[in-house]
């Protein structure tokens, strides 16, 4: 199908691989138990503008919605004034962008202190049942809000876009390795599960990873959304997968418009291949029009270990074929999907001796290769993969020891790990 073709296939054609690019989701919390202030929220954007950065859109109101600086790093407000997002442009070292981001995650911190708000490192907001909705008044957050709440979904949680944030590694990838990458990062999915899993469900602590639940339940079409079962031999095979998506919102004379969804091929007829600009897709893998492979299925990080997804998807990237292998090795009935509903559901998987630990190993392989330092952030894993731990596991055993959510949201706050 040549408009999918054109958009998504093609323009891999010159791509090296070699850059990264991160996109770094942080609950923001009132720590006085009380819906997110507009103006304290704003007042974070202004700081920034008074520190190097300039408004590059802004709400239909008229206020700051996506700021931008020198380095092109780009911060906003996904979707809600909950969720803090630091877009960091993408580069040959993951070093630099760490370097980056650490300075400005500080600085926001530090303005925020005074109003004793905070950003914290978890995937799903712990303070849920004292937010509001928090909108931000901007053109594509106002659309896919009235969508969410104009079709029916299989929960009651339309809202949840406002309090689930997590960590987007965009890779880029030669057009003639691109099948066979996303179908290696497709099986992993559950093997990032069982390592990166931040956001319970809070009032169901079996959950490990609600994000899966809350996108796949939504009332975004089941084929744009979820864990990718697909096998890709071919680039064929990515157009393939691609038909079996829909369209479930356009935009004319500046103004979005949304619909019951439409199959790709169905609704393209030669005629409009331009709307393709507004095809939405949120699998866990994705092949972007940014041309990246973009994985999306990590919840966010405690932030002192922020960079170990960005790192380990990376690091896998730099060493495929010994992934693959060792997947194989993995002799199992189960699909991709089945395999990460499992882990984030705690349910047992019988896994051979050391085998997310030797996954671990695989990406500081691929590291070290790139001769950049980058290994550093993938020391962390080692330890979880010995002890079978992720951050929610972490959360919801001290919680049973009686912790306090308080200090477990000052320490996946925290810029360093002591």
């Amino acid at each position: 199908m040549k408009v999918i073709e054109d958009r998504f296939i093609k323009p891999f054609g010159n791509k090296k691989k070699g850059n990264v690019g991160v996109e770094l989701e942080f609950p923001l919390i009132n720590m006085d138990r009380k819906p997110i202030e507009e103006d304290v929220a704003q007042g974070l954007l202004s700081f920034f503008l008074q520190n190097g950065f300039d408004v590059e859109e802004k709400t239909l109101d008229g206020k700051a919605a996506v700021i931008f600086n020198d380095a092109i790093d780009v911060l906003s407000f996904d979707n809600s004034y909950i969720n803090f997002e630091f877009s960091m442009h993408y580069g040959d070292n993951l070093c630099d962008i760490a370097n980056r981001f650490f300075g400005y995650f500080e600085q926001a911190q530090q303005y925020l202190t005074k109003y004793n708000y905070i950003l914290t490192g978890m995937g799903s907001n712990p303070y849920k049942e004292f937010i509001n909705k928090s909108h931000v008044n901007f053109p594509v957050y106002n659309m896919i809000d009235k969508y969410l709440h104009a079709f029916a979904a299989r929960h009651n949680f339309p809202d949840f876009p406002a309090y689930i944030s997590s960590s987007q590694t965009h890779l880029d990838v030669s057009l003639a390795e691109l099948p066979f990458a996303a179908t290696v990062f497709a099986k992993l999915d559950f093997v990032r599960a069982l390592l990166f899993s931040n956001s319970p469900m809070w009032d169901n602590p079996n959950i490990l990873c609600c994000r899966d639940y809350l996108w796949e339940n939504s009332a975004f079409p089941e084929t744009n959304t979820g864990k990718v079962d697909s096998v890709y031999s071919t680039l064929q095979d990515i157009t393939d997968d691609f038909k079996k998506r829909k369209m479930f919102n356009i935009k004319k004379d500046g103004e979005y418009i949304i619909f019951p969804p439409v199959l790709l091929t169905d609704y393209f007829n030669g005629d409009n291949d331009g709307d393709i600009d507004y095809f939405l897709s949120f699998k866990n893998i994705e092949i972007t029009a940014r041309t990246t492979l973009e994985v999306r299925s990590d919840c966010e990080q405690p932030v002192y270990n922020a960079f170990a997804p960005s790192a380990f998807s990376l690091g896998i990237l730099y060493n495929l074929d010994r992934a693959n292998e060792l997947m194989e090795s993995f002799r199992t009935d189960l699909s991709n999907t089945q395999l990460r509903n499992a882990v984030i559901n705690q349910q047992h998987l019988s896994l051979p001796k050391r085998f997310v630990y030797r996954f671990v190993e695989i990406a500081y392989d691929g590291l070290l290769r790139r001769q950049k330092g980058e290994e550093k952030f993938l020391l962390p894993l080692f330890e979880r993969a010995e002890r079978n731990t992720c951050p929610a596991k972490d959360i919801l055993v001290n919680l049973a020891k009686g912790e306090s959510i308080e200090n477990i949201i000052q320490t996946y706050s925290n810029t360093n790990s002591h």
